[in-house]
């Protein structure tokens, strides 16, 4: 696994730093299409962007800003996601590990015109929750908990030349079925 998507190379962006006691790591797939590649970038930076908006405690966090379709579903998604750890006061610790990327055209169109549907595989069974407040962290049971499977639809930016923006996201949790 790769630390960060190496899809192909990404416009000027959000700077996206984690704490040293966190990873975000993909499996690198290599695509020869160069709109699927960089769909799947910023599928990724943007499930990437949603853990540093945890490690930030921001849920209006700029890189999940910039990696979403304003006012869309997944912009949304991520706001609740963030700001679900914000509320309760903690962050996370260790490696979640992306596997399984698939990157198809949207809406069973062959050409992509209307964007792409991007797929893959979370793995969080390295990870553990840390209360900001005390420091301390805490671990839930291995299994397919620890399994989520991302479904993103990915349409290009009207106003960056090269950047996919994610305009809705399905994440579903113990995807064993879609991830074991």
């Amino acid at each position: 696994m790769t630390p960060s998507p190496e899809t192909s190379t990404p416009p000027p962006g959000p700077e996206m730093k984690l704490p040293a006691d966190l990873k975000v790591t993909f499996e690198k797939t290599t695509l020869k299409d160069p709109d699927q590649a960089a769909a799947l970038r910023d599928a990724q930076l943007y499930a990437k962007s949603t853990v540093v908006g945890i490690a930030e405690q921001d849920p209006k966090s700029k890189a999940a800003r910039y990696y979403s379709v304003p006012g869309s579903q997944a912009e949304e998604y991520a706001q609740y996601r963030i700001g679900v750890y914000a509320q309760e006061g903690l962050t996370m610790v260790g490696e979640r590990r992306h596997s399984r990327a698939e990157v198809r055209p949207a809406d069973g169109k062959k050409d992509g015109k209307d964007g792409y549907t991007v797929t893959f595989c979370s793995d969080e069974s390295k990870v553990a929750g840390k209360h900001i407040g005390s420091g301390e962290t805490f671990t839930t049971d291995p299994g397919p908990m620890n399994l989520w499977h991302w479904t993103l639809d990915m349409v290009p930016s009207p106003k960056v030349d090269g950047l996919w923006l994610t305009k809705k996201a399905i994440v579903k949790g113990r995807a064993s079925a879609e991830c074991g």
